[in-house]
């Protein structure tokens, strides 16, 4: 028979994985690899993107890239905070448990270089079948 602490440690395992867990978001049509169902055409985007020129994908690109690198910057900087927050629970007990209120998730940092990674992504395959001048 199990410990009443060794159930305790089970559960509060069992607890923080179901915390950290999370589904993938969908994958998108493959149209890119060699064993692709079908090729990629204009029509997979939208008529404001069918416009947009090389030189404005290019520019485009290149703002998607700072705005990738002040994105993360801000996550590596509360990385730096948390762990600190953690070390101080840790090294303290439950006595600075309140310390871990002061943790960041980042959440909006997070959807944001999500959400500059799909564009970027559409521009790249854009830039590829305009059969534009690499970028970056």
């Amino acid at each position: 028979m199990r410990s009443f602490s060794s159930n305790a440690a089970i559960i509060a395992l069992g607890a923080l994985l179901a915390a950290c867990a999370s589904e993938a978001p969908p994958l998108p049509p493959d149209t890119t690899s060699i064993n692709r169902a079908r090729d990629l055409t204009l029509e997979d985007f939208t008529p404001e993107a069918r416009a947009m020129s090389c030189d404005q994908i290019a520019d485009e690109r290149i703002q998607i890239a700072r705005a990738m690198m002040d994105a993360n910057s801000k996550v590596a900087g509360n990385r730096t905070r948390n762990q600190t927050a953690v070390g101080f629970v840790s090294f303290g007990g439950l006595v600075m448990a309140p310390a871990l209120l002061a943790t960041d998730s980042n959440t909006p940092e997070k959807d944001q270089i999500t959400a500059l990674y799909q564009r970027q992504d559409t521009l790249i395959k854009l830039a590829t079948l305009k059969h534009c001048p690499s970028a970056l």
